[in-house]
């Protein structure tokens, strides 16, 4: 295995920790400081942020979304609306009704 690839490996783990990190964390602020070393170990090594730990970043102003207390999430007809209240920004995730 390559050295930039053994990197990127370790680099994917340590980004899970921090979210890990993140979540069992009660300070905003630190919060908020483990994924901002999340998003500059990605950016680094040149690696994803995994899709369902993405989810929990704010894409307007980076902070990490705490369902209840940091965001808020409604349910709008095909989307999910997720609301920052640091900074009032929106995310949209589309899902799929069944119909039946």
């Amino acid at each position: 295995m390559s050295k930039k690839r053994w990197n990127q490996e370790i680099a994917v783990q340590r980004i899970i920790r921090l979210f890990e990190l993140a979540e069992c964390e009660h300070d905003q602020k630190k919060c908020d400081r483990y994924v901002e070393l999340a998003r500059k170990l990605s950016m680094r090594h040149r690696v994803r942020i995994p899709r369902e730990l993405k989810m929990r970043i704010c894409k307007h102003c980076y902070s990490y979304l705490t369902p209840g207390e940091i965001s808020r999430v409604r349910l709008d007809g095909r989307n999910i609306v997720v609301t920052c209240l640091n900074c009032g920004g929106q995310m949209r995730r589309p899902y799929k009704v069944k119909r039946g």
